[in-house]
This record gives C-alpha cells, structure tokens and sequence, in this order.
C-alpha cells in the first residue's frame, strides 16, 4: 500500500469510528429520519436482487447488519465483513444465531484479504465503494470479479453527486462520484483467467433507490447490478447497444417519445432518470 493509499485508508477509518461511536440505524445511514426510511428503503433493496437461495454470498461493509440477517434467511453461506471491529461484532451479537454467517473485520483494500477464485454466487454492499480512492475501486472490482462465480453476480449501492443524509459531520470524505465512474470501472475491467480465457461484468439493472425519491425528492441513491460473464458471450449484445438502441440519436428520439430527461414512461416515479441512462449506453444492457 502506498502513502496515499494508506493516508486514504485511515481517514475513512477514522471518519468510521467517530460515525460509530453509537452503533444505531441511524448511525449506519447518517440520516436522523433513518428509522423510517429503512422500513422502506431496506425491502426495495433486497427486492431488487438476483435470486442467491441456497447461494454463497459476500458482503462487503455490512456494518452492523442491517442487511445481514435478510440475506442470511436465504443465502446458504454468507460471509459479512466490516473493517470497524465494533460493527462487526454488533452484527454477529444481533445476527450470529443464522448458523450459515462467518463475521470477518478486515478492509476490502487489503491485499491479504482474499477469497478463492469462483468461489462467491452474489458479491452485495450497500454505500461502500463512495469510501474508497478511486484506484481503490478499480483493484477491488478486479478481485470481485475473480472472486465470482461465471454467472454471479456483483450488486452496489453508492450515494452519487452530493451527500444524502442529514447527519451533522466535522468533515466528510466521501467520495460523491459522477454515477459514470462506477459504470465505467465496471464496464472496463477484464480480467484474464490465466487459460485461455477472460472475463468480464454484463450490467445487469441500474436504477436509483425509490424510497430516496419518494421521502426526499432525491434521485442520486443508486444501485448496479452486474453479471459476470465470458467477455466473448456479450460482444454482440454490446454491439447491438452502442449501433443501435441507445445510440444518441435514438436517446433523443426517447426524448422525444417521453419527455426530456426521460427514456421510458412513467416520469419521476420510475427507477432511472436520463442523466443516469446517458453513461450506460455505450454497449451495455440496460433495463429501464
């Protein structure tokens, strides 16, 4: 790790240990309206899913479980992982009766945390990649996606352009990405399986959380969904996108069709904005 890495790594972790010092919802969600909003937010998450029943499953930043315990009723295994010890602990205190759950603190930024390659059905974090550099990004995709199965799946959910709770802060260093970072990153990593073969991540679903929109007119809480995949088996698919469906022109005749900012019907209630589908377009599925 470099000094940047390290000098990031420890900054967040700090920002973490004081943001926890009371481990509550509201504390996970730096928002003092979280209680309500997770009676909504928390089911449209889980809701949006790939099936895991009886999967393994990877959760990264679990935090002190809130997500946990769902996962856990369905997952066959579960792997919940936070780098603030105290979270973790509350997690496995709150969820450690699922039998199927195995608690780790360890950083996601770690070169000595590893797990074994296709090992993992669904990779989930709820707000954690907007607490890393962005190089910190690039190399944890590449291992997820060593990690995951062929036909896995990867899910993210990042507080996008500005920060979303009121929570009062000191200082704030998270990092309020351009949703097309993410997409990018993704889109762009390849990874060579050392035989002959490479892969790469499909997107799968995009669009932003609901329960934001409805409860605070936000639209900047979004999720991915990608799949891993043979980088041959989505070339066409890919090549149909970019030529065809989502050119520029054809974005502007969905304009047209639907009204501006928009590519599908249904307007502000509908999960994906145009500002969001305009950095997917270039040869990705996108579901709208």
């Amino acid at each position: 790790m470099d000094a940047a890495s390290g000098q990031e790594r420890e900054v967040q972790k700090s920002y973490w240990i004081e943001h926890t010092a009371e481990l509550t919802v509201e504390a996970m969600m730096l928002d003092s309206k979280a209680a309500d909003l997770d009676k909504e937010e928390r089911p449209e998450v889980l809701s949006l899913l790939p099936p895991y029943e009886g999967k393994t499953v990877l959760e990264l930043g679990a935090g002190i479980g809130r997500f946990t315990g769902e996962l856990a009723n369905k997952a066959g295994q579960l792997i919940a992982l936070d780098f603030i010890e105290g979270a973790i602990k509350k997690n496995e205190n709150i969820n450690g009766y699922h039998k199927n759950v195995k608690f780790m603190c360890a950083d996601v930024t770690s070169p000595n945390l590893n797990f074994s390659p296709e090992s993992v059905d669904l990779i989930f974090s709820n707000w954690l990649l907007m607490y890393l550099s962005d190089e910190e990004v690039k190399a944890l995709v590449e291992r997820m996606v060593k990690w995951l199965k062929v036909g896995g799946h990867i899910f993210f959910r990042e507080s996008c352009f500005h920060q979303s709770g009121d929570h009062k802060r000191k200082n704030n260093p998270t990092h309020y990405r351009d949703p097309s970072f993410y997409t990018k990153v993704f889109r762009e990593c390849h990874v060579n399986a050392g035989d002959g073969k490479s892969f790469e991540l499909s997107l799968a679903g995009c669009k932003c959380i609901g329960a934001y929109v409805k409860n605070k007119k936000n639209q900047n809480q979004i999720c991915w969904t990608w799949q891993k995949v043979a980088s041959k088996d989505d070339m066409e698919f890919q090549r149909f996108l970019d030529t065809v469906q989502y050119k520029c022109s054809g974005i502007l005749r969905y304009e047209r069709v639907f009204g501006q900012g928009f590519v599908s019907t249904g307007g502000l209630g509908m999960p994906l904005r145009l500002h969001v589908v305009l950095f997917t377009v270039e040869g990705l599925q996108i579901r709208v």
